[in-house]
């Protein structure tokens, strides 16, 4: 499906062009196996040439500006399926499929990789593994990285290393095929990854309700936490002079209804979706909050314990009113201690990041800035704080990319 919109990555018929963060590649490659992968990346180690792993270019706004760009290896390619044992519930695909092949693939028989991103129709295999963003459902479905059970990377010394396998149980390399999650491709190049896919859910609905006040949607938000029935996703969701709370249910069709109605019997008007309804309102509201934006928007995310919720989100707001940021809505995670938030920044007066990312720090455990401006990127590392274990990361990145030839600059601490 080719984009429309005028983003930092275009699909334009078969031409496909990238732009990160003001820097241009000066050539664009789509190697079609594994091995060309591994060679091209030791060609450019070799002339000492930057790469950027691309699939369908949904998530670019992601990271810090690069330190160079010369060349964009797409995964565009690489989108065949390997092996679909649906009897055994696994499933290994190329990193460049697109998600919504894979699941409507798994859909025929009845299975599901139960995880979700925005763009779902772009977004491939090995841009959910390279950026691990999770979305509401985490709360009860879990990650990417409770399904991946096997990976396949190429690397800038021209091999391609395998962990992990086709059994579910199979715990070799375990710990080196969890590196490569999150890392935004800059220990090396995601070629495959192997999944258990478990059936899908025999019936799901949703229950929207609008509270009266932001307590009140908080309370709702923790009793659907509480109730009989898990459920996979609770968001509070608004602004200040109107709240949401979104509870989302999977089972069978008595076990969802017992989980509805005891929220419905709370009030807030409630507006019960099922079925078709309720995943197309999920979709809608992944969609927006997509990353890859044209309109100059910053988006951040903050982290805390998921107890904290209520009182994070005063601070924060308090901390956004002391740098005279007037905010728009909020997307809050109660079940998972995550608040996102977005302004549009008047850039004739605000000219960094900095004094708002270390005045939320001293509220969050982590502030991720997950799409700016270029101007107001610049000088901060939009990751946050790095962490007590980054020497680790820099060891690791010694280790598999030498030479920083795999997004440098673009990861924690600018690794």
């Amino acid at each position: 499906m080719a984009s429309t919109h005028s983003e930092p990555g275009l699909l334009t018929g078969d031409r496909f062009t990238v732009e990160i963060d003001g820097f241009s590649p000066t050539r664009t490659i789509t190697p079609s196996t594994a091995a060309d992968v591994a060679e091209a990346l030791a060609t450019a180690a070799s002339e000492g040439h930057a790469v950027a792993p691309v699939g369908f270019a949904t998530k670019l706004a992601l990271g810090n500006t690069p330190d160079r760009l010369d060349v964009v290896l797409s995964t565009r390619a690489l989108d065949r399926v390997l092996h679909y044992e649906p009897d055994d519930l696994t499933l290994s695909v190329e990193a460049g499929i697109r998600f919504s092949d894979v699941q409507e693939l798994l859909a025929g028989r009845g299975q599901t990789l139960p995880v979700e991103s925005p763009d779902s129709e772009q977004v491939t295999i090995g841009g959910l593994i390279a950026t691990a963003l999770a979305g509401p459902r985490r709360f009860g479905n879990g990650t990417l990285r409770d399904l991946l059970i096997g990976i396949s990377v190429a690397y800038p010394n021209g091999t391609v290393g395998k962990a992990g396998g086709l059994v579910v149980k199979n715990v070799t390399g375990f710990d080196l095929m969890r590196l490569h999650l999150g890392a935004l491709g800059t220990l090396g190049v995601v070629v495959s990854a192997n999944f258990k896919v478990p059936p899908s859910a025999r019936h799901e609905a949703t229950l929207v309700s609008e509270p009266e006040s932001f307590d009140r949607a908080m309370e709702m938000a923790q009793l659907a936490r509480e109730g009989r029935l898990r459920p996979i996703a609770v968001e509070v969701f608004g602004r200040s002079d109107r709240w949401q709370v979104a509870a989302r249910y999977e089972g069978r069709p008595q076990t969802v209804s017992i989980g509805t109605s005891a929220l419905q019997a709370e009030g807030g008007r409630p507006q019960l979706l099922k079925a078709g309804e309720s995943a197309g309102w999920w979709r809608g509201y992944l969609d927006g909050q997509r990353l890859r934006r044209s309109d100059g928007h910053v988006i951040v995310r903050c982290g805390f314990e998921p107890k904290r919720t209520a009182e994070a989100v005063a601070k924060i707001g308090a901390a956004l009113a002391s740098n005279d940021i007037s905010h728009e809505n909020w997307t809050i995670s109660p079940g998972l201690g995550s608040v996102t938030f977005e302004f549009d920044p008047d850039l004739s007066s605000m000219t960094s990041l900095g004094p708002m990312q270390r005045s939320l720090s001293g509220t969050c455990n982590s502030v991720c800035v997950l799409t700016a401006p270029v101007a107001l990127k610049r000088d901060i590392d939009v990751w946050g704080r790095a962490p007590e274990t980054v020497s680790v990361m820099r060891a690791l990145k010694a280790e598999f990319d030498p030479q920083r030839i795999l997004n440098p600059g673009r990861f924690v601490d600018r690794i």
